[in-house]
């Protein structure tokens, strides 16, 4: 889904275009969030899990990403 899809929409919703750079790591974090859900709703969604799972899946997220921006701010192509 893209963000141009979600209902309802976002006030400011335009198709995103993702930097190359970052597209194995938004493919891999999708693919983590489709595995976390099927997860979940097999161990019938109990709220301590949810909480303790999706924590964790923020967090390596967003070192992944911080890194990732941080290492195309150093290439001159991204200015």
């Amino acid at each position: 889904m893209r963000i141009d899809q979600l209902r309802p929409l976002p006030t400011a919703a335009a198709p995103l275009e993702i930097p190359a750079e970052l597209l194995g790591s938004v493919n891999r974090h999708q693919a983590h969030l489709a595995a976390l859900i099927a997860s979940l709703q097999a161990a019938g969604l109990q709220e301590d899990m949810i909480e303790t799972s999706v924590r964790m899946l923020v967090d390596s997220y967003a070192d992944e990403l911080t890194t990732a921006i941080r290492a195309m701010g150093k290439d001159p192509r991204h200015g």
